[in-house]
């Protein structure tokens, strides 16, 4: 399996206005072939946070399968209009891992 995570260094006075975005937009990535899971993680505030960093995580079944996502027009759609730069206090990377074992030892 593959799992997919996408940081966002999200600015704390545009939190609600990006989660939202995501809500709005599921539905396209779940019905491709190979699609196991969307979670979208939030920071916890501890107290002295001043960027928020965000994540979408997805999991795959392969990496042919990710890229098939990469390579669609619903991918293409979803990422059509981006939020506005200052919503952002840095680029974030994506990371790609594979799973190489679960808590089952599998």
């Amino acid at each position: 399996m593959l799992v997919v995570t996408n940081t966002f260094y999200v600015d704390p006075a545009y939190h609600e206005e990006f989660e939202q975005r995501f809500r709005s937009r599921m539905g396209a990535v779940e019905e491709m072939d190979g699609f196991v899971r969307f979670e979208f993680h939030t920071p916890v505030d501890h107290g002295h946070i001043e960027t928020e960093t965000h994540a979408a995580v997805t999991y795959w079944e392969s990496m042919d399968a990710f890229e098939g996502w990469t390579e669609s027009e619903a991918f293409r759609e979803a990422h059509r209009n981006p939020p506005p730069e200052e919503w952002f206090t840095d680029d974030g990377p994506v990371t790609i891992h594979e799973v190489a074992f679960d808590a089952d030892g599998e």
